[in-house]
Parts: structure tokens; sequence; C-alpha cells
């Protein structure tokens, strides 16, 4: 059965709690209705990079801290902030990107403005000029120590979103009605509605609570999966306002989703484009029913550590026939089955992330490390899976594996206009029986590696059972990849508004900024664990003579890019790749 998509609305939270009602909050704080994700004015986005080039200003980048009893005399602008007040500012402070915490003893005899981010003060104190907090980011690229403005292209494909907010300076909450996840052939758009709660229960202590229900939109639903499922959060953390560290917290969720098996490729909202544009879906799924406890500490503003429970029953789903907007005459790939039961996990992670910005980085480091402990007494494996591709589970309550994955990424500037960016990638088994089918990877396709097909390396060859048919499923034990890019901004700025011309000034009606060119390399292999034909020993990685390779070249104009993509390794042809995030 068919289901007509009627429309794509994306899930955009509440914004957080203003500290302080006397500042000029240029986000929606009283009740409204708000149908489009919002998008910092042109106009101030301009004003505020005007202000940070200006000459007389004394630019900072990261994390700045002005202690009780000193002064700075003239205008600051500070980048990627947070920024900490204590003392005195003798001109007007901007915060780009950050959040701005003044305390009792802080003066500012200017303007307070903050672009992307909030303001907190403390009783005592002062500003001489306007507060203005703007929430949304400020789009730009670096030019040298300058700011260019830079419109970020990837917010045109994320999906509006309708919400009706109430708000106030000590608790916010929210009616939403937006999409939940991705689009894809198993559920279609998944539709989220329902409140959103957020509550300042004291000055550093916030408390969160969603209940939001789920709709399926693909419809014809068996009666193990039906057409609604839901998301329950409750999170309360403590500190994490400017110079407020550390920051910890608890969390608990209960979910009915459809969640996919390997989600560290594409980004989701390309995902999503693809199945619904090109009737392509790079991703499986499978009904994940549950709860968890999640327990996190941030020593340290580049560092993250949590630990999390999760209580899991995982289901194999069959895909439906959503409608797409192209190819409907073509059925879809079937989605595999997993292997079925309860699960039952310990997950520890760790992150360091000094990248000077999230969305276009230009320096810094993201080291993303997990390591999972999980098993099921109830496991049922698929019969189809043969020994030569993996050994038998244990179904009498023994099942026990582990699993790490390990994400680490590097960018440099190496000259005012040139960013060289790395990343490496590994992950997969680590010690114990073998892993489930949903936790199994591959590699190939338009990313990690763009020259090659989907799933190049999936290690499923030997699975020839009828219900994994063309399912193209990822059955490999382990995977490593190294990925390399070059990125040069091409000089380039073109403005038309034939009605200011004369006048000199205004918006313009068209505008385009210059793209980055991208060069980039990736190498890689996916392989078995053990001891057999066509496997690798626990201890080793697969030789380089086997590893797939290639290289590239694209442009990219605020995430948006386009890239061709040659395998170097074996015979492929060309491949074309429109993506809608940067590569990574």
């Amino acid at each position: 059965m068919r289901a007509a998509l009627l429309f794509c609305i994306g899930l955009v939270c509440p914004a957080a709690i203003a500290a302080q009602d006397t500042a000029i909050v240029i986000h929606p704080e009283s009740t409204g209705v708000h149908f489009t994700p919002s998008e910092l004015p042109r106009v101030v986005a301009e004003e505020a990079i005007r202000l940070y080039n200006a000459p007389g200003t004394t630019r900072l980048v990261g994390y700045a801290h002005l202690a009780r009893g000193n002064e700075w005399r003239g205008d600051v602008g500070v980048r990627s902030g947070p920024v900490l007040i204590e003392g005195r500012i003798q001109g007007t402070l901007l915060v780009v990107n950050g959040d701005a915490g003044l305390t009792g003893t802080a003066e500012v005899t200017g303007d307070l403005v903050v672009v992307g981010g909030t303001v907190s003060r403390a009783n005592g104190s002062r500003v001489g000029g306007e507060v203005r907090e703007y929430r949304d980011p400020l789009p730009y690229r670096i030019t040298g120590e300058m700011l260019a403005y830079a419109p970020n292209l990837r917010r045109r494909f994320r999906n509006p979103q309708a919400q009706l907010t109430f708000g106030t300076a000590e608790a916010r909450s929210a009616l939403t009605l937006a999409t939940g996840g991705t689009f894809n052939r198993v559920e279609g758009l998944p539709i989220v509605f329902g409140p959103v709660f957020d509550w300042q229960l004291t000055t550093q202590t916030h408390l969160r609570f969603d209940a939001l229900g789920v709709f399926r939109t693909a419809g014809d639903l068996s009666d193990k999966r039906s057409d609604l499922g839901y998301r329950l959060r409750a999170e309360v953390r403590t500190g994490g306002g400017p110079g407020e560290i550390p920051t910890m917290g608890f969390g608990l969720r209960a979910t009915d989703v459809v969640s996919p098996t390997e989600d560290w490729g594409l980004h989701s909202e390309e995902v999503g484009w693809a199945a619904f544009l090109f009737h392509r879906d790079y991703r499986d799924y499978y009904l994940n029913k549950g709860w968890a406890a999640r327990a996190f500490f941030q020593p340290d503003r580049p560092i993250t550590l949590s630990l999390e429970f999760r209580r899991e029953w995982m289901t194999s789903v069959t895909p439906r026939d959503p409608l797409t907007l192209t190819r409907n005459d073509q059925v879809w790939r079937p989605n595999p089955p997993i292997d079925d039961g309860h699960f039952n996990t310990w997950a520890a992670t760790a992150v360091l992330d000094t990248r000077n910005d999230h969305d276009n980085p230009t320096t810094g480091w993201l080291i993303v490390a997990t390591f999972e402990r999980a098993g099921s007494k109830d496991v049922s494996p698929q019969p189809g899976v043969p020994t030569s591709v993996r050994g038998s589970i244990p179904t009498n309550g023994s099942y026990r594996f582990n699993r790490t994955w390990l994400d680490m990424r590097r960018y440099s500037r190496v000259s005012p206009s040139g960013r060289l960016n790395l990343r490496l990638v590994a992950g997969g088994w680590m010690g114990g029986d073998p892993l489930p089918l949903q936790r199994r990877v591959s590699l190939g396709g338009p990313e990690v590696l763009p020259g090659y097909g989907f799933r190049e390396a999936a290690c499923n060859q030997g699975i020839t059972a009828p219900e994994y048919f063309d399912t193209r499923v990822a059955a490999c034990d382990r995977v490593l990849a190294v990925q390399a890019e070059y990125r040069g901004h091409i000089s380039l700025h073109w403005s038309y508004n034939p009605g200011q011309e004369e006048a000199g000034r205004g918006e313009t009606l068209i505008r385009l900024e210059g793209p980055d060119l991208v060069v980039f390399s990736e190498a890689g292999q996916a392989w078995l664990v053990g001891n057999g034909p066509g496997q690798t020993s626990s201890g080793g990685i697969p030789g380089f003579s086997s590893w797939l390779a290639d290289v590239g070249l694209g442009v990219d104009w605020g995430g948006f890019g386009v890239y061709v993509a040659k395998a170097v390794t074996v015979g492929q042809p060309l491949h074309f790749t429109l993506r809608l995030e940067h590569r990574f």
C-alpha cells in the first residue's frame, strides 16, 4: 500500500531559557506558532561582521575570561566563546556563536551583543548600552583574522516545523509537530507530536522533559509494528553556564522507534532526501523498543564523559512502499532481517572536541571513542548466516559481546584560504561472542568511499539464504578507513538588485559567495575476524594490497557539495555524489 508524503516538517527543539528578562531576546519567548526554522537576519549578520572586523576591535577566539578588577579598553569581539566577564570592558562586547556571562562585578560601558548564544547576568552587573541576544548562529568563514558572511545553504534543505511555544524567564514549553527522523523505506516519514518542557530549577540547574508520539506514515503495518510509537525523555543537568565547569547530568528515556543499523556514514538529512528524491535508501532498519539511563560529566569544556545502560527489544521489520518523487515503478531494496531479542548494553563514551566551530571547523580536534558491552538471554540468531561469515551465537542465555568505535578528526588551517582535514574511523568487534547482524559494519558508497559502489566491502558473499537476496546486508566484523581532504576557498562574490544599484545600498535579490574547492582521497577496508579463508586474525588488519582507495574532486557551497570520485584499486566508473553536509 502506498502512502503519500503530505509534508516534511523538521524537529527543532525549543531554545534554552533566557537567564534575564531585561535583555532584548531576538527569539520567540512569548506564545506563538512557528512554521519555519529561524535564521539570523541578514542585517544583523552584517552588523556583527562589521563590528568584529573593525580596526579598533580586539578579536579573541575561544573561551575568554576577564577577571575581577581587570579592564579591557576598546571594543572586544569574541568568536566561538563562551565569555565570562567579572571585570570592566570600556567599550562594546560582541560574542559570536557563544554564550556571555556577567557576574555581579561585571561592567560593559557600551553595548552587549550576543549572536548565536545566550546572555546570563547576575544582579549587580552593569551594561551602559543595549543588551541584544540572537539565538541563531552567525554563518561565516574566516579570511585571515577577519570574518566573511557565508550563508549556510544546508539550512535550505532542513525541514520546516510547526511549534506552539510558551515561555517565561524560568520555564519554557512547546507543542511540537515535526519530523521524528529520516524518511526511509520502512516507515515513510515519521512524524512526532506532543509537548516539550524546559524548567530552570536553580540558576545552574535545568530539567528537560519530552513526551512525543511518533506516527509512521508508510501505512499497511503489521500486528508486530503499529503505526504509532513514542519518545519519552527526562533529563536534569547542572552547571554549564559561562565559566561554570564542571557540568553534569542524568537522563532517562523510553522509546518505540525504527532505528538504523549503520548511522556513521551519510548524515540523516542526506539519507532521507536520497530516499525521497531518488528512491535510494542507504541504511537498513529494525524496530527498537526499550528504555535507557545515562549519566554524563564534563570536567572541562572540550571533554565529555558518559555512561549509559540500555534495555532494548530489537526485532526485524520489512520495507513498505512509501511514495517518492522519482522511480516509483522500482522496488525498494529489501530490508535484511536482524538477530531478534532483548539486549542489555553498557556503553561508555569519551568525547574531546576542540573545534573552533561545530558546523564549519577550520582548526581543532574531534575525537569520539565508545566501548560497549552487550548481551542477550533470548537472542534468536538468523539461521541464514553461515559459519564462514559468523560463528555460532549461544542461545542458552550466555550471549555476550564487546564492540568499540573510534572517530578521530583533525582540522588544520594551512593558509588564509586553505584547510587540510584528516579523519580516522575504526571500529567493530572487540571480543566475546560474534556480533549480531544489527551491529555489524561495511564500507563503500557515498560515504566513506564515494569512488565505489554501495557497500563494496560488506563481507556478505557467503550469505545465500533467500531472505537476504539483494539486501546487501552489512556483515563485517571490523572496519578501518582514513580520509584526507584539502579545501581551498575560491574568491567569488556577485550580487544583483537592480532596484538598489543606483542607491548603492539595500538588500540584494541574488547573492553568490565563492565555494570551496575540495580535493580528497580515502582508503580503507572492512573484514571478518578469524582464522578461516578470507578472514584476518583478531590482532591484525588486512594487508594494504587488499585495501580500497579512491581520489576525487568537488566543490562545496556552505555544505551543499557536488563531487566526482574514482576508485584506484579496482576498475570502477566515475561516481558522482551530491552532498547536503560537509564530508566530515
